[in-house]
């Protein structure tokens, strides 16, 4: 962030007292807790950019252009073999990163949750609902889900968007349309 990690905590312990001294008494005032430095964050949510062969995951610069952020120093070691994972996969399947000043392409954000028993959760953010079905069939481990379903075991058919009759029972009422 362009400086050293204990002049932003002091620099934030002092605004929140200028901030609140007038509300608090200063007995009332603990030793600052703070957390690591980094590897921390097990959760990202990435703007998608750069190309079909090449895409980056980050975030938007000022010209609307993906800056890249998988070497990101924040994420904990699980999202960032992840991510790297993940870059791979995207090319491989094909999905065409959203391009915002021309309106095209497909694959809008990535949002990638990593749970401390190593398991991983990836959404795909799409311009278009068509798409999904598309991408869950060129990914064997992508499968289209019931939008409302908690069952990991229900499916929707891509066409109608209706639970399929294979897999109805899984499916509980409210999720079906």
């Amino acid at each position: 962030m362009g400086q050293p990690y204990a002049l932003q905590l002091r620099d934030l312990e002092r605004h929140v007292r200028e901030t609140l001294g007038g509300l608090v008494a200063e007995s009332a005032w603990q030793q600052t807790a703070f957390g690591p430095e980094s590897h921390f964050r097990n959760k990202a949510k990435l703007v998608v950019g750069g190309t079909r062969d090449e895409p980056t995951f980050g975030i938007l610069d000022g010209d609307q252009q993906g800056v890249d952020l998988r070497r990101c120093g924040l994420y904990e070691p699980g999202l960032h073999d992840a991510l790297q994972t993940l870059t791979e996969q995207v090319a491989r399947i094909g999905l065409v990163p959203y391009d915002v000043p021309r309106r095209t392409g497909e694959l809008k954000h990535l949002v990638v949750t990593h749970a401390p028993t190593g398991a991983l959760m990836v959404r795909f953010v799409l311009r278009s609902p068509g798409s999904s079905a598309a991408s869950g069939a060129r990914c064997p481990t992508c499968r289209p889900r019931c939008r409302r379903s908690r069952s990991s075991r229900s499916t929707c058919s891509p066409r109608t968007r209706r639970c399929s009759r294979a897999r109805r029972r899984s499916c509980s009422p409210s999720t079906r349309r």
